[in-house]
């Protein structure tokens, strides 16, 4: 029997559509990493056609990557190209409409860069559209998607620590387009609990860790509820202090803004850890009543995130079961994320989950 052929389309021609392979080593595991490169890895997959709203950005791209077929509107590729799967890399403040354009026209699975959107509503619009049309969805928070954390997962799930009570979390980022890995890998090393509340702050522009930045920090603007981007740029997207998350398990999550990539799950009997940015997995699990502890350590095998991402969704569309990172658990990561800009808002107090204000406008990357 011949093997199923999956059309691909890809919106965006930037770094994670295929570009950011120029930053990163040729080898070792996590590669491939953007889209383009991961679909070409995977037996099976075209990659029929991309789309950019910028022309000289688009032809750099098609050139390079030698794609016959380009847009500068999605909409047309979607009609003409008729892809199975699309990968939608633009930056966040621009993905809301061409996800709901794909889901609603008959695009049958997606592949979102994250963050999501530029606010709750537009969230709650995805939402709808996506479910209303059955369509599979992934997004690129790519360690729930990374053997070394699932393998972590898998034994805090097992009781390899007792029961989880606690993580810390420690990196220094923006708030939308990266702390939804941090946001992420949290919720899923403690099982997917629902966030109950979140608290936190965002820098101010004059503080030291950004000030000196190439992009400044966006502005609040009151009379519009949403952060404004610095003149000559598009994005608006702030850099995050401390802020904790509760779930409902009981469960409490401390972010914090030092260090590269770290976390720690502390647990009844033990804690999980994963260091230097996927460079250490492990488990040291405390006996009390023998007195004894045991360290075991995990090493990431298999494909890379990026492919197994394409793959889970290539397993939805086959067997119609939900993706790793289906809309259950990433819309929780989304409002936590504005929650954190609300509870800024509101001079740093506990805002309940799901946040009761929709509008807030972040601009992000």
């Amino acid at each position: 029997m011949t093997a199923r052929k999956w059309r691909v389309a890809i919106i965006g021609s930037g770094r994670m559509g295929g570009l950011i392979e120029d930053e990163l080593p040729a080898r070792g595991f996590g590669m491939p990493y953007g889209h383009l490169s991961a679909y070409r890895a995977i037996p099976g997959c075209e990659v029929v056609a991309v789309a950019n709203r910028g022309e000289v950005r688009l032809k750099r791209f098609v050139d390079r990557f030698g794609i016959a077929n380009s847009y500068l509107d999605y909409r047309e590729m979607i009609e003409r190209e008729r892809p199975d799967i699309v990968s939608i890399t633009t930056p966040s403040f621009a993905r809301a409409e061409p996800i709901i354009h794909c889901a609603t026209h008959g695009v049958p699975a997606i592949y979102a860069e994250k963050g999501l959107c530029g606010s709750l509503a537009e969230a709650d619009a995805i939402a709808d559209a996506v479910r209303a049309n059955h369509v599979a969805f992934n997004w690129g928070a790519l360690r729930r998607h990374h053997d070394g954390y699932r393998q972590l997962r898998e034994a805090i799930a097992r009781g390899d620590i007792g029961e989880p009570r606690h993580a810390t979390m420690w990196f220094f980022t923006d708030l939308i387009k990266h702390h939804p890995h941090t946001i992420d890998v949290v919720a899923m090393l403690l099982g997917d609990p629902a966030p109950v509340w979140v608290q936190g702050s965002l820098v101010n522009g004059d503080d030291p860790r950004v000030a000196s930045r190439p992009r400044p920090e966006p502005t609040y603007d009151t009379a519009s509820h949403r952060f404004l981007p610095p003149d000559g740029h598009e994005i608006a997207d702030p850099h995050v202090d401390t802020f904790r998350v509760g779930y409902a398990t009981g469960a409490e999550a401390t972010f914090l803004p030092f260090g590269k990539f770290e976390v720690d799950v502390l647990g009844s009997d033990g804690r999980a850890m994963a260091w230097e940015n996927g460079g250490h997995f492990g488990v040291r699990r405390i006996d009390a009543k023998r007195g004894t502890v045991t360290e075991t350590t995990f090493t990431p095998q298999g494909d890379s995130p990026t492919v197994c991402t394409i793959r889970d969704l290539i397993h939805a569309l086959e067997t119609g079961q939900p993706t790793r990172g289906n809309l259950d658990v990433t819309l929780p990561t989304v409002e936590v994320q504005f929650g954190i800009a609300q509870s800024h808002l509101e001079g740093g107090r506990r805002i309940a989950l799901p946040v009761s204000d929709r509008s807030l406008h972040i601009p992000g990357g």
